[in-house]
């Protein structure tokens, strides 16, 4: 099998240029006691929290939908992630976890792929803004069997105690969910690595589905990594990129259903980036 050739479309003196900066950078916040990943979210925060308003109305005014093409890629992934919480003997009522959920742009899509009460879902996300919006927006529905609703959240997804949502689980955040979603969130967090080994571990085994959605792609990411490396550290992973990641973390006991298409490859431009995954 090939290497991963995603860093090859990265021009090299602009990869240099990161690298430089990102050695200045990280002399910077160890003199002021920061860490990288403090540092990333504060610039995370900053600039979601700046953005959320215009980027709720937008959707509102939108309808909460994307243009056509890139609204079918989301429903997309949005079906087969609702479809890992459908009743069963084991699980009556699933659970969906939405990482960056933002103002809670997938609530509506999530809802027609048929997660059918609210108190389903858990939306987290880094800012404050966003999840205001959200609760403003989708806050208020309830399950008139349990009178609960959806849970918003305002927290760092590695630092938050997710137990809270499970129900006999014996205080654990193990197994909490039947499937988790990062639509267009995955970059944005400042490790991809330790995202997934964290999401794994609150996904059910035997069937729990990890969904990874971009609708504008893979090639967007780069760009993105391109114009502000510190806030997208890196674009998103190449099919054999999570092959590897999958050899080298076997304990994560995951399988790869779906495969993702590799930047400026005609998947890219005609499917945007999906990645499935099932927990054994």
């Amino acid at each position: 099998r090939p290497p991963a050739d995603r860093n090859r479309l990265v021009p090299t003196i602009q990869f240099e240029m990161f690298q430089n900066d990102k050695l200045k950078l990280k002399a910077l916040t160890e003199a002021h006691g920061y860490n990288e990943r403090d540092l990333h979210n504060i610039y995370q925060r900053i600039t979601w929290d700046a953005s959320a308003d215009a980027k709720a109305v937008g959707a509102d005014i939108a309808g909460n939908k994307m243009k056509p093409e890139l609204q079918e890629r989301v429903s997309r992934a949005c079906s087969i992630a609702v479809g890992a919480t459908l009743a069963t003997e084991e699980s009556p009522r699933g659970k969906l976890l939405d990482v960056g959920c933002g103002h809670g742009a997938i609530v509506s899509s999530l809802v027609e792929a048929g997660l059918t009460e609210p108190d389903m879902y858990v939306g987290i996300d880094l800012s404050p803004e966003m999840v205001r919006n959200a609760v403003e927006r989708y806050g208020e529905e309830r399950n008139g069997r349990t009178g609960k609703g959806r849970v918003f959240v305002a927290d760092d997804f590695f630092a938050h105690d997710f137990s809270v949502y499970a129900e006999g689980n014996g205080g654990s955040e193990e197994g909490v969910f039947d499937s988790i979603i990062f639509c267009s969130s995955l970059h944005d967090l400042p490790d991809m690595e330790g995202a997934i080994s964290k999401a794994v571990s609150l996904l059910r085994p035997n069937g729990g589905k990890l969904v990874i959605v971009h609708p504008q792609g893979a090639m967007h990411v780069i760009g993105q990594h391109q114009a502000n490396p510190v806030m997208v550290s890196r674009g998103l992973p190449t099919a054999n990129e999570w092959i590897d990641l999958i050899e080298k973390f076997s304990d994560w006991g995951l399988s790869l259903e779906h495969v993702p298409a590799d930047p400026r490859s005609d998947g890219d431009i005609k499917d945007g980036y999906l990645a499935v995954f099932k927990k054994t």
